[in-house]
């Protein structure tokens, strides 16, 4: 005959197996799924895939088609994403193709991975007008697509990852507005021309400016490169046109004016960078007035994360977007790393191990 306290404790017992049998047939969601740390990427849409949509056994086969190559943060970002597969025994090839910024072999490419039967396509379109039809061909096919950029409604993708776009620009404008108290002249350089993400960049500069007495005097294309910027810079300096501060879609661009100022013994102006450890390092270094918006090269990486969810049968947001607070003179020694090299962009996914190994000084 059971006591009270055995009744109880019998009870007790029961509860706690309907607690954890409700805790293990909890379902998974959306919210489980982390692309990236510390608040670094949050979801953008409330709207789900459902839960096993794509789920496929393994080993799988995931193609990868981004624009172009031509700088430091894209290397460091498809090395983070390659980094990031081998973690992943599930993923049985990685096949990375870069289209040279040319419209037609971004075609050629997704139709090639196509014919090789990927599982999955990661796609960092050069446009949405390139990307779009790209992107219905493969989901017609069954094969779901996650995309870099924010593109919304212009590309049905299965998955969207973004930054940057107008946020990065209106980062930069917003800082010179304040610094040159609503007045002055600008120079503006820009990324790759036809490039979606550089014009949203552009846009978000420009828009940052309405309303003030800030004109933009000289606007040039300086492809995200140091060497294009620099020709470029040296142009407009000697060229004597008065400039009270300059907007950059890219640091590299910025450290390679900072130098042509330098080397030209020109009194620095206030000029936008970026989450760039040569640009960081040039910025301490100089005591230019500057800020730097977060384009993390870690979204290679969350395509890869938000690729796996997938295929493992997980439900995901449909849309992701990173943006964080902008490297700022307080904040600047928390993320510049002396002991790394120039070509270290900030914030990154890669062990300290790594870091280290690939970036050292």
């Amino acid at each position: 005959m059971h006591t009270f306290r055995d009744r109880a404790v019998l009870m007790l017992g029961a509860v706690a197996a309907a607690l954890a049998a409700l805790t293990f047939a909890a379902p998974v969601s959306a919210a489980d799924v982390e692309l990236l740390p510390g608040g670094i990427m949050t979801p953008s849409t409330k709207e789900q895939t459902t839960p096993n949509q794509f789920k496929k056994a393994p080993p799988w086969r995931i193609g990868v088609s981004f624009g172009g190559v031509g700088n430091t943060w894209i290397v460091q970002m498809i090395q983070e994403m390659k980094y990031e597969a081998s973690l992943h025994k599930e993923i049985g090839e990685f096949i990375f193709t870069e289209a040279d910024w040319k419209p037609a072999k971004q075609v050629a490419d997704v139709e090639d991975l196509l014919t090789k039967k990927v599982d999955l396509l990661i796609l960092g379109p050069i446009s949405a007008a390139v990307g779009a039809p790209l992107v219905e061909k493969a989901i017609k096919q069954g094969i779901p697509v996650v995309v870099f950029g924010a593109f919304g409604k212009a590309m049905q993708s299965t998955v969207e990852v973004g930054a940057g776009g107008e946020i990065f620009g209106k980062q930069g404008g917003e800082f010179l507005r304040k610094e040159l108290n609503g007045k002055g002249n600008v120079w503006a350089f820009r990324g790759v021309a036809g490039v979606d993400e550089e014009s949203l960049r552009y846009q978000g500069f420009r828009k940052s400016l309405e309303g003030s007495d800030i004109k933009v005097t000289q606007e040039v294309f300086g492809d995200w490169s140091y060497a294009k910027g620099k020709q470029l810079c040296e142009n407009l300096v000697l060229s004597g046109n008065q400039v009270d501060g300059i907007w950059f879609s890219g640091a590299e661009m910025t450290r390679a004016c900072l130098d042509v100022f330098k080397e030209a013994g020109k009194p620095l102006v206030p000029m936008t960078g970026e989450g760039n450890n040569g640009f960081l390092r040039a910025w301490k270094q100089s005591g230019v007035k500057s800020v730097g918006p977060l384009f993390t090269p870690g979204l290679g990486v969350a395509t890869v994360r938000a690729s796996v969810a997938l295929l493992e049968g997980q439900p995901v947001y449909k849309s992701y977007f990173s943006a964080p607070d902008p490297v700022t003179q307080s904040t600047l020694d928390k993320y510049y790393r002396a002991d790394l090299n120039d070509a270290y962009w900030v914030p990154s996914t890669l062990p300290e191990a790594k870091l280290k190994e690939m970036f050292h000084r």
